[in-house]
């Protein structure tokens, strides 16, 4: 006879009412209330899965949240106040929200607190927030820049660096507008590290205006900034060492054109290469032939260009489309550039989406059109496109349709890709916001993927009529099947024993007794596979009952590791379970 062992038993348990992620796509997690307007958000996700939130009330309070993964407010409902000092600006575009790889927030803030409103000069502070609510660089923050006669203009980038400590940059001017960068890196415990004299881009003259500015983290304590310079925005990289001093000889120039007025937050895309290098997308119309394309550059780490296109830039896509708004991402697995856009007829009455696979030498992976997202259909509109890494050898493409010119009609979508071969891996898009009742949604954000199985994704939505009034924020999460919610609405508990005299879960012999307590009778499936994912036993399929309930699993089966899943009308939940004999 075996004998039967669970070194990690599973139980299952059901508490539905309070979980906060809905299953339903017409009922996602509402932030603010009627009376409560919010200028500004943004999401990230912790290392353990956490979710953290980021508001800006009314454009002069800042609070954060954290959601656990089921959903539940770790801060209370009324989140937690970061700082409420008076603000200058009307916003500012990157990053307002940086998630650090333990989890920590860090929380950039521009504000008068140094300054009279008459005076009306900004500057930038940050702060540090564990996942514990504690405020890690001091209640006050951080005073990135000493200069308190400094007018800040609306620009953040963020980097963390290998050693625990950060790389911020933005942009100000003084009092005759002449735009310079600022790079400072604080270390860990929130100490300045740079002196920001000797890090400054600036033009001596006050000729040269430097702005737009991006940095990322190229390892070995060394970060790469790309920055826009001169009236034209020339676009440059400079590789910074760890005591911020330039590490190539001079700058390398990423494209040989510029840019007209228009908002190059718009416009660019910029993320780090995987080899210590930077990738740079975006689209211009340089012939001025009225039709858009989209364009990438790849800085090694050395500072040479990396496509044989050189400065000109590699065009991703030879269609007659006009293209736009462009993203882009590093994919480990193909060992390649992934960038994804919209496209338009010439006089904009069709749109589809696109996506391209660029080598490290500039080879188009997958033809000189790309890989249609979605087909041309007219008076559709795509917005508010992101790009997520989901399983190895796939990315998630979220982005935002609207289904027709009227107000009010916009869903937001989500399909996988297979990375390696260009493949799509759903027939159709999912859509995973109410279509019974679509509002005019806009501001989509996602944060990374957590876990392998999940994200979180939030947008500001208007409504189902155009009333500046109305702006309301919901969250959601979307599980790697495209379904939303928290599969099973389940809190996890684990044991590490197999005592047949405990009330949550034990086995005896060939024995297996899940204890279920749900708050309210559903529909239920419990369900056991292997690793080949093979359903190897059905224990029960029913109704499951308000309360308690225990289910026994006449376990036969060989030595291994199996899956016990939990599907409700609320989603699924699973846990894997260790047999041996």
């Amino acid at each position: 006879m075996k004998k039967f062992v669970i070194t990690a038993s599973v139980v299952l348990s059901t508490v539905l009412a309070t979980a906060q992620w809905s299953n339903k796509v017409s009922e996602p997690y509402w932030v603010n209330t009627e009376n409560e307007y919010f200028y500004g958000y943004d999401l990230g996700m912790a290392c353990n899965d956490n979710a953290w939130l980021w508001l800006n009330w009314e454009g002069d309070t800042h609070y954060v949240q954290l959601f656990d993964t089921t959903g539940v407010a770790l801060f209370g409902e009324n989140n937690m106040l970061v700082s409420d000092h008076q603000d200058r600006l009307t916003g500012y575009v990157n990053q307002n929200l940086f998630v650090d790889s333990n989890g920590d927030a860090i929380v950039v803030v521009s504000d008068l607190r140094h300054s009279s409103i008459e005076e009306d000069l900004g500057t930038y502070t940050a702060y540090k927030i564990s996942q514990t609510g504690e405020m890690l660089w001091g209640e006050d923050g951080v005073l990135l820049d000493s200069d308190m006669g400094t007018y800040i203009s609306a620009m953040m980038g963020i980097a963390e660096m290998s050693d625990g400590s950060y790389v911020f940059t933005w942009t100000h001017s003084n009092n005759d507008a002449i735009f310079s960068i600022e790079v400072q890196r604080v270390s860990a415990d929130g100490k300045l590290m740079w002196n920001a004299d000797e890090t400054r881009l600036t033009d001596p003259e006050g000729n040269i205006t430097y702005f737009w500015p991006y940095i990322v983290d190229a390892g070995y304590g060394q970060s790469i900034l790309v920055y826009t310079k001169g009236s034209g925005s020339e676009l440059y990289a400079r590789k910074l060492d760890f005591d911020g001093t330039p590490v190539w000889s001079k700058d390398t120039r990423i494209y040989n054109g510029g840019f007209l007025s228009t908002p190059l937050w718009t416009l660019l895309c910029v993320k780090p290469s995987g080899d210590g290098g930077v990738i740079v997308t975006w689209y211009d119309d340089r012939y001025y032939s009225g039709i858009e394309s989209i364009y990438m550059s790849y800085v090694k780490s050395n500072g040479e260009l990396g496509f044989a296109s050189g400065a000109e830039g590699q065009k991703l896509c030879y269609s007659e489309n006009r293209a736009l708004s462009t993203t882009c991402t590093y994919d480990p697995a193909s060992d390649s550039f992934i960038a994804f856009w919209r496209e338009s007829t010439p006089g904009q009455g069709s749109y589809r989406i696109v996506a391209q696979s660029v080598s490290k030498d500039g080879e188009l992976l997958w033809g000189e059109n790309g890989l249609e997202i979605e087909p041309m259909g007219e008076y559709e509109n795509y917005d508010d496109l992101s790009i997520r890494t989901a399983r190895e050898g796939e990315v998630a493409l979220f982005y935002m349709k609207r289904n027709s010119l009227e107000y009010g009609n916009v869903d937001i979508r989500m399909q996988l890709l297979d990375t390696r071969n260009g493949v799509l891996l759903w027939d159709e898009s999912r859509i995973i916001t109410d279509t019974v009742s679509p509002t005019e949604k806009t501001d989509m954000k996602v944060t990374d993927m957590a876990s392998q199985k999940f994200w979180i994704f939030g947008w500001d939505d208007r409504g189902v009529e155009s009333d500046p009034n109305d702006k309301w924020l919901y969250l959601q999460r979307v599980n790697y099947d495209g379904t939303v919610g928290n599969p099973g609405n389940a809190a996890i508990d684990k044991i590490e024993t197999y005592d047949s005299g405990m009330t949550v879960a034990y086995a005896h012999n060939k024995e297996v007794v899940f204890a279920i307590n749900s708050s309210q009778a559903t529909q239920a499936t419990l369900a056991i596979y292997n690793t080949n994912g093979q359903l190897v036993a059905t224990p029960f399929s029913g109704t499951l009952p308000n309360g308690q309930v225990n289910i026994t699993w006449q376990a036969d089966v060989p030595a291994g590791v199996y899956l016990a899943t939990l599907t409700t009308a609320y989603g699924v939940e699973a846990e894997k379970i260790f047999v041996k004999q």
